[in-house]
C-alpha cells in the first residue's frame, strides 16, 4: 500500500513523460547508463539496466526502460513460459523511475557516456523511434535479448568500433548466474534444472553483458580509439546489499538427503509394501518435471533449454509408472521399465562429469539414490504376482493304542 501511494504521488508531481520532447537536444544534454542493484524478488534477482537522457536546456530528464511488461496480458504465464511474452521499451521521468528504488532501498549507479553532439542526437532519435507503439515491443529472452542486452546494443551502434573489456576470466552462463543465486539455493536448483547443456558453454565478452553488473564493468573499460566511452560510475542512491541466506536445513541437498534416508529406514522397519506407497509422489514429481523440461526444450522459443540431460532422471514416463503404483499392481512392462530406470540413473550420474547436468552433484547422487530405492521397493512389493503358498508336509496319522482314548 505504501508503494502504491508513493507511485501515485510521483505520478502527480512527475508525469510519465516529459512535458516537451525536443527534436534537437541542446549542448547541455548528456546520456548515461543506469545500473540498478539486485532486489529480493525473483524478477529482480539479477539487477536492472536503463538509459537516462538529461537535457537541462529543454527541461528533459527521462529514463528509457527496456524491461517493462504487462501482468494483465492475456495468457501471461503461458506466454512467459513459452518465450512469447512481449516486453516493452517504456519511458518515464527520472524521479518517477527512482521512486521504486528508493522504496526498495536498492542501489543505483550512473555512468555518463562520453558522446559528442552528433552521437547524443543520434541516440536520442533512436530511443524515441524505438519507443513508438509500432516499435517498442519485443520478444524477451533471458540470456540473449533482455533489458540489458538492448541497452548494450544501443551503445554499440552509437560507438562505432568499440572495444569491450571482459572480466579477465572465462565464465559460462551458469557461473554468471550462480553469483546471484548463492543466497537462494532452491531458485538456483530450479533454474539449473530448467536450463539445458547450452548454458554450460563459455560466454563471450559480448554475451556476458546480458547481466547489468557485467555491462557496467564492460562500459567502464570499453574504449574507442583508445579513449574510454564512459565516465567513472557515481552512486545516485546508496544502499547496503541485503544478503539473505537460506538455512542449511532448507537447502535442496539436505531435504533430498532426509527423504532418501527416511525412505531407506522405512523400508527396513515398516516393510517394502508400506514404502511403495511413498514411491508414488516421487514418480509423479519427476514425471511432471520431465513434462515441463520437454515443453520448455522442444515447444518454446527458449534457445538454451534443450538438450537437457536432466531428462535422464526427470522422465515423463514416470507419470505412467506412478499410475500403476497407485493401483497397487504393476505389469511386466512397467517392471522392465523400473529396471531400465535404474540404469538411466546410473547413466545420469556418469554423464554429470561430461555433460554437466544442471543440478549439483550432491543433489544428483541423492536423487539417484531415491530413485533406486523407489524402484527396488516398488518392484519387490507390487509385482502383481501371486504370493507363494507354504505347503506343509502331511504327517502320518497315528492309530490310537488299545485302552487309550485319544484326547
Amino acid at each position: 500500500m505504501r508503494f502504491t501511494c508513493l507511485l501515485l504521488v510521483a505520478s502527480w508531481f512527475f508525469p510519465a513523460s516529459g512535458a516537451t520532447s525536443p527534436g534537437v537536444l541542446s549542448g547541455k544534454a548528456e546520456v548515461s547508463l543506469l545500473t540498478c542493484a539486485p532486489g529480493d524478488q525473483l524478477y529482480s534477482l539479477f539487477g536492472h539496466t536503463a538509459i537516462r537522457v538529461r537535457d537541462p536546456g529543454h527541461g528533459v530528464d527521462e529514463v528509457f526502460n527496456y524491461g517493462t511488461f504487462d501482468f494483465a496480458t492475456r495468457g501471461f504465464y503461458f506466454k512467459f513460459a513459452s518465450g512469447t511474452l512481449l516486453y516493452r521499451l517504456s519511458r518515464e521521468t527520472f524521479p518517477r523511475f527512482m521512486a521504486e528504488y528508493y522504496y526498495q532501498d536498492r542501489e543505483v549507479q550512473e555512468q555518463v557516456l562520453r558522446l559528442d553532439s552528433l552521437q547524443r542526437q543520434r541516440l536520442w532519435e533512436m530511443l524515441e523511434e524505438n519507443s513508438l507503439p509500432g516499435s517498442r515491443d519485443y520478444f524477451y529472452n533471458f540470456l540473449f535479448d533482455n533489458c540489458t542486452t538492448r541497452a548494450r546494443d544501443v551503445i554499440a551502434v552509437i560507438f562505432d568500433g568499440i572495444a569491450w573489456e571482459g572480466p579477465g576470466r572465462r565464465v559460462s552462463f551458469w557461473e554468471q548466474l550462480d553469483e546471484y543465486l548463492s543466497v537462494s539455493p532452491w531458485t538456483r536448483w530450479g533454474i539449473h534444472t530448467i536450463l539445458g547443456s547450452p548454458a554450460t558453454a563459455e560466454a563471450t565478452v559480448w554475451e556476458q553483458m546480458f547481466l547489468p553488473d557485467y555491462l557496467a564493468r564492460g562500459a567502464a573499460g570499453a574504449r574507442v580509439d583508445g579513449q574510454l566511452i564512459a565516465s567513472p560510475a557515481r552512486v545516485l542512491h546508496g544502499a547496503s546489499r541485503r544478503e539473505t541466506t537460506t538455512a542449511w536445513y532448507f537447502s535442496p541437498a539436505f531435504v533430498f538427503a532426509v527423504c532418501a534416508a527416511g525412505l531407506a529406514l522405512l523400508a527396513r522397519r515398516r516393510g517394502v509394501a508400506f514404502v511403495a506407497r511413498l514411491a508414488v509422489p516421487f514418480f509423479m514429481a519427476t514425471g511432471l518435471l520431465g513434462c515441463l523440461l520437454v515443453f520448455l526444450g522442444y515447444f518454446t522459443l527458449h534457445p538454451t533449454t534443450a538438450p537437457n540431460a536432466n531428462l535422464l532422471w526427470a522422465n515423463p514416463a514416470n507419470l505412467v509408472v506412478a499410475f500403476f503404483i497407485a493401483r497397487e499392481r504393476i505389469p511386466a512392462v512397467i517392471r522392465g521399465y523400473l529396471r531400465g530406470y535404474i540404469v538411466l540413473l546410473v547413466v545420469a550420474l556418469i554423464s554429470w562429469v561430461f555433460l554437466r547436468p544442471a543440478v549439483v552433484l550432491s543433489s544428483m547422487i541423492i536423487i539417484a539414490w531415491m530413485g533406486y530405492l523407489s524402484c527396488r521397493v516398488t518392484g519387490a512389493s507390487r509385482a502383481g504376482r501371486p504370493r507363494a503358498r507354504v505347503v506343509q508336509k502331511a504327517m502320518p496319522k497315528r492309530r490310537p493304542q488299545a485302552g487309550k482314548v485319544p484326547r
